[in-house]
């Protein structure tokens, strides 16, 4: 793996985040009910390799649990000013413990043709099928 340290940030710059990402692990977009309102594209970064830097203070989080889960895993961080999502996070054991979930988006300093040529992955979470892509991906 090659990890790269990027910085990211909310739009009115209230919270700051660094993150190492290899990315030629791709990203991804989900169908799922949450993802598919907030046209969700992120990245995940293992919990060692995430940390806020600046404006911690300024977020607020937002927990959801999926109908067919019976609790929540998952907390949702976004500036309290702006409103802009930065990450989700939780722990799970497939993903190797604590993980981010960075909103693509947020990068500051990522390289556009970098990113283009990383690979996307479309999730249906719709429908809890997390290892195979939902038929249709033309609104992901």
């Amino acid at each position: 793996m090659s990890y790269q340290r990027y910085h990211g940030s909310c739009h009115c710059q209230a919270v700051k985040y660094e993150a190492s990402i290899d990315l030629a692990d791709g990203s991804n977009r989900c169908n799922c009910s949450l993802c598919s309102k907030a046209r969700a594209w992120f990245t995940f970064v293992p919990g060692e390799r995430f940390r806020v830097t600046e404006g911690e203070d300024a977020l607020s989080h937002y927990r959801w649990t999926p109908a067919s889960k019976g609790e929540s895993f998952l907390d949702y961080a976004f500036c309290s000013r702006c409103g802009i999502r930065l990450y989700g996070t939780g722990d799970a054991p497939q993903m190797g413990g604590r993980f981010y979930a960075v909103n693509v988006p947020t990068l500051d300093d990522v390289d556009r043709e970098a990113l283009v040529a990383a690979p996307l992955r479309f999730l249906d979470g719709a429908h809890d099928r997390f290892d195979r892509a939902p038929e249709d991906t033309r609104l992901m």
